[in-house]
């Protein structure tokens, strides 16, 4: 039974997921399924995925979040890197950085801050840099499952460029909403649901939508089994990608 453990264990570990393009949402609801207590949590990640965009990519990512929880507030720091081989030769990379401050995170409505900096140079998207405020409502809070809803407005810069062609630059005032709905399945399995919602407040029909899933189990005390599926519709891309796009993706985590 320990090999068998074992080896589907390594199995796992070496599975692929197939895309159009990496969301461009970032989930920052996820290191919240493994803590809401106080002191310091975090996770390492690493994944290994086939991606198809106008190339078929190979892809190897990793992450590092940290979280620190006191009696009143909370603050979650969460960073990406991704690394992309296309078509075996050239390598290109993604990643981000995401700070959040929750105030009075107990309460039913608690104040939020964040900034974030993200880039992809695969799709084009030389850097994007964002900073906001809102608030987070909890409207179902339980041993086994919670439902949060939260809005915010946040100032967007983007810069995009592809190889051989000009420029664009967007600065944008946006509004920023989500709801979520996490649980435990078992002792051993956990499940996240997330809706995003962002669009200008002029376009405010004419958003940006994500609908992700993930579900993590628990192999051992430290190390979880992850799968995330990520839907997202852009109903204005800023160049020339597909409006729905989607990603299937599964990795290690180690929690602490």
């Amino acid at each position: 039974m320990a090999f068998f453990r074992s080896t589907l264990f390594l199995c796992l570990i070496f599975l692929t997921g197939y895309s159009t393009l990496h969301a461009q949402l970032l989930n920052v609801e996820r290191i919240r399924t493994f803590a809401d207590s106080t002191g310091w949590h975090g996770d390492l990640g690493f994944d290994l995925s086939v991606n198809k965009y106008n190339d078929r990519i190979f892809k190897l990512g990793n992450q590092a979040n940290a979280a620190y929880y006191s009696n009143l507030h909370s603050y979650v720091f969460l960073t990406n890197l991704e690394i992309i081989n296309v078509d075996g030769a050239s390598l290109v990379s993604s990643g981000y950085a995401h700070l959040r401050g929750v105030f009075y995170r107990e309460r039913t409505l608690s104040p939020e801050l964040f900034i974030q900096h993200q880039y992809n140079n695969n799709l084009g998207l030389r850097g994007r840099a964002l900073a906001g405020a809102g608030v987070r409502y909890t409207f179902l809070s339980r041993d086994a499952i919670t439902g949060r809803f939260s809005t915010a407005l946040m100032q967007e810069y983007e810069n995009w460029r592809l190889s051989g062609e000009e420029a664009i630059e967007n600065n944008f005032l946006k509004s920023t909403n989500n709801i979520s709905m996490r649980g435990r399945l078992s002792d051993q399995t956990s499940l996240l649901l997330i809706g995003y919602y962002q669009a200008r407040p002029s376009r405010f029909f004419e958003p940006r939508v994500t609908l992700e899933n993930q579900l993590n189990i628990r192999m051992s005390r430290w190390v979880l089994f992850s799968v995330s599926f990520v839907l997202t519709h852009d109903a204005n891309p800023v160049i020339d990608i597909p409006k729905l796009t989607y990603e299937l993706k599964n990795g290690i985590l180690i929690s602490f």
